[in-house]
């Protein structure tokens, strides 16, 4: 298999890592807002599995080193199950994140729900001399994900605020227009103004149902995102299982058994999520085949550019770092991916546009303290 071995293919593996981490889930957005996570996230793990499969067949079985069909006998049943399971407990995340998606836009869902994974990943690399800088990362993180769930709230609350606005006005207005178009009901109403008080709801009433509806979207997002991120934070411990150590799978054949196990549970937990119906109402299987070509092809595609970041993530991980490269830059540079997801929730698909300017803010600060958490565990786990 063919592994990077200079300064240059290592930075280069990173930074298409962090391009494409950073960009897949736009794939999700551009599909629409009528094709739900569960029916994308079977073409995105159909996405990944076919790039797993081709990278393996090319790339994992060329070159010098073992090949990727070598390794996996190397590895053995364990190392291989391990790898699956990763996998298995990756799309669980996974698919939680692109339901926090559905609910809190790319902007609010991805910091969330990645801060979580990390304080989660942490958690089993607290020893050492660097603690204090593991313990400062978690403490930035958690502060990252209470304001990013507050901009959140605070946007929601805008939006349902400005919608109360307006039904207010046109309700005013089409009363005004009929109290002119009618003087007869005029003179009725004010003469008796007791009975048109009872039968006339007030626009509170009117528009409470819908505030409350948008307040419990916000949450069950809140909710779904935390969720999310403590199944991705689980699920690279378990990974690193299966393919690190000179009897692992390696980051080819680890790759391919991890998307077994992503194609395996989307179909598992579709059962599951197509029931419960976390955004809207339950569906059925047969309706997967009702999508469209391009909203079939954008899955694909997702799924694939998502395996090629972390298959690059994985190779510039996997071999001995030539001579200049930070190790902590192998951890950080995937991971602020988060950063750039933001920037195209907010620029892209205009995620916080209404959204209060002290909201707007808090956003702001959530991408910097994020981007200060991540560096501080990158050096301490690196270090």
């Amino acid at each position: 298999m063919i592994l990077p071995t200079s300064y240059f293919s290592v930075v280069v593996l990173l930074v298409v890592s962090f391009i494409c981490l950073g960009l897949w889930v736009n794939t999700f957005k551009l599909t629409g807002g009528r094709w739900r996570f569960e029916l994308f996230s079977i073409d995105f793990a159909i996405g990944v599995l076919l790039l797993s499969l081709i990278a393996a067949l090319t790339l994992g079985s060329l070159g010098s080193d073992l090949a990727f069909t070598d390794r996996m006998l190397v590895a053995g049943h364990a190392a291989q199950a391990f790898g699956a399971a990763a996998g298995c407990i990756f799309n669980l995340g996974n698919m939680l994140l692109l339901a926090a998606v559905s609910l809190l836009g790319m902007a609010g869902a991805f910091p969330l729900s990645i801060g979580i994974a990390l304080i989660v990943a942490s958690l089993f690399n607290l020893h050492g001399s660097n603690i204090w800088l593991l313990v400062g990362g978690i403490l930035f993180l958690l502060v990252t994900v209470v304001l990013d769930g507050s901009a959140c709230r605070l946007r929601d609350r805008r939006a349902t605020a400005h919608r109360v606005s307006k039904d207010t006005v046109a309700q005013h207005a089409d009363a005004k227009h009929a109290d002119t178009a009618h003087p007869v009901r005029t003179a009725t109403v004010a003469a008796k103004p007791a009975q048109a008080k009872a039968s006339a709801p007030s626009s509170r009433t009117a528009v409470k149902p819908t505030a409350k509806a948008k307040a419990r979207r916000t949450a069950k997002g809140l909710v779904v995102a935390v969720l999310s991120g403590v199944a991705l934070g689980v699920f690279y411990p378990v990974a690193a299982k299966g393919t690190a150590g000179e009897f692992g799978l390696g980051p080819y054949a680890g790759m391919l058994m991890f998307s077994v196990g992503v194609l395996l549970s989307t179909i598992v937990l579709n059962f599951y999520f197509l029931n419960i119906s976390i955004d809207n109402e339950p569906l059925s299987f047969g309706a997967y085949f009702h999508g469209n070509v391009r909203q079939h092809l954008l899955g694909f595609a997702g799924g694939a550019v998502w395996a090629g970041g972390a298959l690059a993530a994985a190779l510039a991980a996997s071999v001995t770092l030539p001579s200049g490269v930070p190790p902590a830059l192998v951890l950080i540079l995937p991971l602020c991916s988060v950063l750039l997801v933001m920037l195209f929730g907010t620029m892209r698909w205009k995620e916080f546009a209404s959204a209060p300017r002290h909201a707007k803010a808090w956003l702001g600060l959530t991408a910097l303290l994020f981007t200060v958490g991540l560096v501080l565990l990158g050096i301490g786990i690196a270090s």
